[in-house]
């Protein structure tokens, strides 16, 4: 017995360290299907979890990905990715 308890909450804390560290990477990063974006993110813009990161749901030339790391709207073409720092005219 620990601190007085019948070490059922012992146990449980022990099963759930095991499931957490062999669970998937994708349940730690709020990912958990496992497409590269975030859940929230598919969500607040898809609302559901139905889109893939290679998709361009509003078909501006951006992936859907692309869209998710410039922070920008992947369900409006005309809210897109700049060009990348290297190629902006100087």
């Amino acid at each position: 017995m620990i601190g007085g308890t019948t070490g059922k909450p012992v146990l449980a804390l022990a099963v759930m360290l095991a499931v957490l560290s062999t669970g998937s990477c994708a349940f730690a990063t709020g990912d958990t299907d496992g497409d590269g974006l975030l859940d929230s993110w598919e969500l607040q813009f898809f609302g559901d979890l139905g889109q893939e990161a290679a998709g361009d749901f509003d078909a501006d030339g951006f992936t859907n990905i692309e869209e998710f790391g410039a922070g920008t709207d992947p369900t409006d073409s005309m809210n897109k990715p700049g060009p990348p720092h290297d190629e902006i005219p100087h």
